[in-house]
């Protein structure tokens, strides 16, 4: 009696597997018979940031060669335009120093995104969502900046920036998290040079570095990327404004020259709080126009 029920509990496990994995390939049955295809549909993704959604392999930060002064929670909120996918997020940040202030860790993510697309540019992403709709969440993106040369006479500012972009983000499914891992090595250079009247100061900066992610192509199993940016910082008496210009090139060519143009309002009270809007225009391979609000606690005086 035992041997009949443990073969019937054996049995009927395997049923259930069965159904669940039928089940699944059900749901997305329709996308396997649009693109006449039965294997493993990873294959079939493009991997690239004119195919993802926009948090998925953005263009980094733009640093301008100094770190901050003090630690601080950024928080806000994000909304994405284009012509086939509109999107909205939170965003988070924390930085803090590491042992002095030549050294500190960032850390930010995407905590909760929802998004809707035109099924065009579902087709176009080859994305299975037959909706076109849903939520995913975020890479958790993991920054050590390290202050090389400061306040030189001659010498500009320089930071070397190492970034993990982890495999943390969902939906892979609706193409808006690649779900592999990615890094980038960069240095950032800037210089501030004071001035009189309304403008206080002015600092131009750049980086130029590598930035690298994972795909799952079956010749190209990672996109090597050089990565560059531009920008300048005009300091007023409580307002910053920033205008930065940046991107990548990659060498595997399925679009993926992403450039942004960058402009940046910055309030610098002194005091706990402070806030920044943030506008960015997608110029090539990154098809959305964004606009992000945040608030800013110092976690120091």
């Amino acid at each position: 009696m035992n041997t009949i029920f443990k073969q019937f509990i054996i049995a009927f496990l395997l049923l259930l597997c069965s159904l669940k994995m039928y089940a699944q390939h059900g749901e997305y049955q329709w996308w396997y018979d649009q693109y006449n295809y039965s294997g493993d549909y990873t294959k079939l993704l493009p991997i690239s940031p004119a195919y993802m959604g926009p948090n998925a392999l953005p263009v980094p930060k733009i640093l301008n060669g100094k770190l901050p002064e003090k630690s601080y929670i950024k928080a806000g909120s994000e909304v994405h335009f284009s012509k086939g996918d509109d999107t909205q997020n939170g965003y988070l940040e924390v930085y803090v120093p590491l042992f002095s202030k030549k050294a500190g860790l960032r850390i930010n993510m995407v905590p909760y995104e929802h998004y809707k697309m035109d099924t065009i540019t579902r087709d176009l992403r080859k994305a299975m969502d037959y909706d076109a709709q849903g939520t995913a969440t975020g890479d958790v993106h993991i920054a050590t900046n390290i202050q090389l040369l400061e306040n030189h006479k001659f010498w500009p500012d320089v930071v070397l920036s190492i970034n993990l972009k982890t495999a943390s983000g969902s939906n892979l499914r609706g193409m808006r998290y690649t779900d592999t891992p990615g890094y980038s090595f960069y240095f950032s250079l800037g210089k501030t040079y004071q001035t009189n009247g309304f403008i206080e100061s002015i600092r131009p900066h750049g980086i130029t570095g590598l930035y690298v992610y994972q795909t799952f192509h079956t010749v190209f199993r990672q996109n090597d990327c050089l990565l560059y940016g531009i920008g300048l910082d005009t300091n007023m008496k409580k307002v910053k404004f920033t205008n930065a210009l940046g991107g990548y090139q990659g060498y595997i060519g399925n679009d993926d020259h992403p450039m942004v143009y960058r402009a940046t309002l910055t309030s610098t009270f002194n005091s706990r709080f402070n806030f920044d809007v943030r506008f960015q225009k997608g110029l090539r391979d990154f098809e959305y126009t964004s606009l992000r609000f945040s608030c800013i606690y110092n976690l120091s005086n």
